[in-house]
Parts: structure tokens; sequence; C-alpha cells
């Protein structure tokens, strides 16, 4: 029994010395560059609004959905940190449908698509026989940050929608058709003669020592780490932008060809993860982390996919689409046509007749196949959807729509997974995740909910910028530690591309786009 004393005592000894007190974490915990950030009061001199595509509040949340300790293992540290010290958003939901270039829009302007017009990914032209993509900022209604923010500077790096946009500094989204056309060449003319320079420095050295094609530059990867790259060059320049608009995107492309909860996304997560933490680093190092609030968002939630549902096809055996004889794809005419968002689509028609007979076939396809449900035009109208869809199509779970025009309506995805869903119908399966951080931003908050919508109001409320008036989303007041008064908004909309609202001008000279009855 006395030995047995002795050894508890000892063990007890043992544990007390290799136990730090309070006060010992306290020395031992060594605070990062930015947490001045956290404690300054006033509002930020700058907001870094970064959007990861797919992100969603699992990736820097545990297993629980609760904020992680710093040495507990998650899929992008640097923004679970972000999150355990700012303010986290845990279901963020997207407009619908939730695609990338409406998800964006709304981002920018606090709009819904009804209002914004960037309906979705594509659009289609005046004949509605080609899909043209949502590049021009001419095709965004309503006042944009980067419009607001003008006087305080803006940099938009891969920011969808912004091709001839009034920004400072812009690299444009959009990719060429012409497979002989290199990304570089393809944004020469619509970026920022200071960043295209710079862009250039940042490829050479993928091209020393290798015999590789300019084509193949940048993959994806190689795109997110060069925008951190002239993000940081911008930092540490003398140039200090007010707004900072960011896209990092190569996890959707892995999305589709991997998989949601793939090993390959996860990696992919963790790469954008050590972006972000880069580009806290170069802000430190200039000395401009500690007056800087960061939001973090995701754009769309992505679902596992493995059937493809054609209704087209419906559509041309019942006569509403002909099909061009020239193409194996084209169309040619159509009296109703179905536009896929991925986890939805839209249904248009030529008038309400048309309508009536496209929803009677494909409310039987729907009943026969088990793979999709009709939406009424209330439901779109209702969540700000297109004004111009006469009823929507929502795929369930494991399917997404697709533009053949022949072969079975069923048929094996050539995807893994797919976004595009309407979040009213299923918002657990369609919110993403949300983290703001930094100066003017309250320590600790946790938002059961919010939407796409509420971002542009809210980081307009910490710089005093003035958006449109009855916009479609709040501030969120309560994750703010710090506001400023709203300032006019100066000068014109646009820069060098006309201001006279001609959507059909716009997408003429826009150019791209592929034949409807291709998968994109």
């Amino acid at each position: 029994m006395i030995q047995l004393s002795v050894l508890l005592g000892l063990l007890a000894m043992g544990l007390g010395c290799t136990t730090p007190t309070l006060e010992d974490q306290r020395s031992l915990t060594k605070e990062h560059p930015g947490a001045d950030a956290m404690k300054g009061s006033g509002p930020p001199q700058r907001v870094v609004l970064i959007t990861v595509a797919g992100l969603e509040s699992s990736d820097f949340l545990d297993a629980f959905g609760h904020v992680i300790e710093s040495d507990d293992a998650v899929r992008m540290p640097n923004l679970a940190r972000l999150g355990r010290e700012g303010a986290i958003g845990i279901e963020a939901l997207p407009p619908s449908p939730s695609s990338v270039y409406a998800s964006h829009a709304t981002l920018a302007t606090g709009l819904l698509p009804k209002r914004h017009g960037i309906i979705a990914d594509k659009t289609l032209d005046r004949e509605g026989t080609k899909v043209l993509p949502f590049w021009d900022s001419r095709l965004l209604k309503g006042t944009p940050l980067w419009e607001a923010a003008i006087a305080r500077g803006v940099v938009a790096l891969g920011w969808p929608t912004t091709v001839g946009a009034r920004i400072g500094l812009v690299v444009p989204d959009g990719s060429p058709s012409d497979p002989k056309l290199s990304w570089l060449e393809f944004i020469s003319t619509r970026t920022s003669p200071k960043l295209l320079r710079e862009l250039k420095a940042i490829a050479a050295p993928a091209f020393e020592g290798e015999d590789r094609d300019p084509i193949s530059w940048p993959t994806p990867e190689e795109k997110d780490a060069a925008f951190v790259d002239l993000a940081c060059r911008i930092a540490a320049s003398e140039r200090d932008p007010g707004l900072w608009m960011i896209r990092l995107n190569q996890t959707a492309t892995l999305q589709r060809s991997a998989g949601f909860g793939s090993a390959e996304v996860d990696a992919a997560l963790a790469r954008v993860d050590n972006e972000i933490g880069r580009l806290m680093d170069c802000l430190a190092d200039t000395g401009n982390l500690a007056d800087t609030a960061i939001f973090v968002t995701g754009d769309v939630a992505y679902r596992s996919v493995h059937t493809q549902i054609d209704p087209n096809v419906i559509l041309v055996k019942k006569r509403l689409i002909g099909r061009d004889p020239r193409s194996a794809g084209g169309v040619r005419s159509w009296l109703a046509l179905v536009r896929s968002n991925g986890r939805s689509a839209y249904v248009y028609a030529r008038d309400a007749n048309n309508a009536l007979e496209a929803r009677k076939w494909l409310d039987q396809e729907a009943e026969k196949t088990g793979a999709f449900d009709v939406v009424p035009a209330s439901d779109l109208a209702a969540s700000g959807g297109d004004p111009q869809a006469w009823f929507g199509l929502a795929a369930h779970p494991g399917f997404a729509f697709g533009g053949g025009l022949t072969g079975p309506v069923l048929r094996p995805s050539a995807i893994r997974a797919a976004a595009g869903a309407f979040p009213f119908r299923d918002p657990e399966t369609s919110a993403v995740g949300f983290v703001a951080w930094g100066r003017g931003v309250r320590p600790q908050v946790r938002v059961p909910n919010l939407n796409l919508s509420d971002v542009a109001p809210t980081i307009a409320t910490l710089l005093g910028l003035r958006l449109d008036p009855d916009l479609d989303g709040e501030a969120m007041i309560g994750i703010l530690r710090a506001a400023v008064p709203v300032k006019p908004l100066p000068g014109p909309k646009r820069l060098d591309l006309g201001t006279d609202g001609d959507v059909d001008r716009a997408l003429r000279e826009l150019g791209g786009g592929h034949e409807i009855g291709e998968d994109e």
C-alpha cells in the first residue's frame, strides 16, 4: 500500500510538471501576425473578399460542427483559425439557382438573379439556339461593390462578370473557346496592363528548362497561386486598394472529375487554404494585415452525381424542338426548351400553349423515371430566379441535367458531382460556408444561417459604400464592430464599353458560347 501511494504521488508530480498552468499556457501561445486586427477599433482600411469554389462549413469545422482547437485536424486549418477568432456562418444560402455566376453576382450586388440579371452560368442568345457565358459586366444590373468602391480603389482577380468593368486592377474571368489560344492571350485585351505584365513574369518560371506548351498554363492550381502572387505584389506596391475580390477555383474542376468528398477535392481545399495563409502572410509582411477585414465564402455546393437526365430528348420527340440537320447536337428551332443549371433546370417556351404542352410531357417523364420534380413558376418567382422561365425542374439526389437531344433520357453521368440546385427546395445540401475576420469584425460570433445576398450590404456597411436602395440582402450588423457613414457614389458605371444597357449587343461583342444540345 505504501509503495502504491509513493507511485501515485510521483505520477501526480510528473503530471504537474508536464501540464502547463493557465499562466504557462499564455506564455506558450504565440500570437499570429494578424492578432491586432481582431483587437483594433474602428473600420478596416481594406476588405478582402475571397470565394472558394464549393466551400462548406464542414471544411473548417470539426465533425460535430464546432470550431476546432489549434491542434485539431481539419481540411483548412488557416480558415479554421479565422473562424475560431472571427465570425462563422454555418449555412450560407446561395441564390436560385446556386450557379457560380449567379452566386458571384449576388455576392457583388446584394440582389437576387431576377434583379441583377445573371440568372445562371450562361444565357441564351436572341434566337435561343446558342448558349453564351455571362462574362461581360454590361449584363450585370444594379450597383456592384466594385462600382461603389471605385474611389477607394479595387482589385478583382478572376471574379465573374468583370470583363469591361470599371476596376483599376482587374484580371477578368473567362477562358478561350479556341483550343489554339492561351489563357494569357485571351485575357490580354481585358486585363489591366500592369497585372498582365506581372502575370507573364509569374508564368515565366513554368517554362524554364522544359518544353511546355504555353496553352497548358495555367492549370487551375497554378491560376489560384498566380492570383495570390498578384495580390502579394499589389500589397507590396504603392497601390493600396480598399476592396479586393479574389476567386480561388481549383476545387471546382476536381469536384466534377473526382467527386464530392473525394481525396482529390480534400487535397485541393488544403492547397487553397495554404494560399489564403500565404496571402495573409503577405499582408502581414507589408504591415497591412492589422487594419484588414477578410471575408471568405463558398459560392455553390456540389453533390454527388451518377446519372444524367436529358429532358430535351422528350421535347425533340414531341416536336417541340427541331434539331439542326447540319449538327449532331444543334438546335434549328424550338417551341419549348430546357436549359440545364446542373442539379436544376429552367424551361423556356415561345408562348403559354407551348409551355403547357412541355409541362405535360415533362410531368409524365418525371413520374416515369423518378429522377426529378417539376417546379412551378410561382416557386421560381418567390425565390428570385429567372423571370423568363415558365417553370423549372429539380433533380433528385444523384441526378443532374444535361443538354442532350438524342439517345435515352437517362444515361451514366460523365461528371461525378454538380452544383446548380434550387436552395429554397433543399437548403441543407445547398448551403456553403462563410467566415469573416479582422478589423471591424466582432470576435467569436456564430450565425446559424444567412444568405449570400447579405454579404455585399455587410461589406458596404463596413466600408461606407452606397449600393442600390431596397436590396434583397441585409447587412449582418451583429457580426460587425464598426460601420462607416455612406458617401455618395462617384463616377460613371462602366469603362470603355458603353452605358446603353444593350444586352444583345454586349452578347454579340462578347463572342464565345456553344450550340444548344452540347453538354457543358
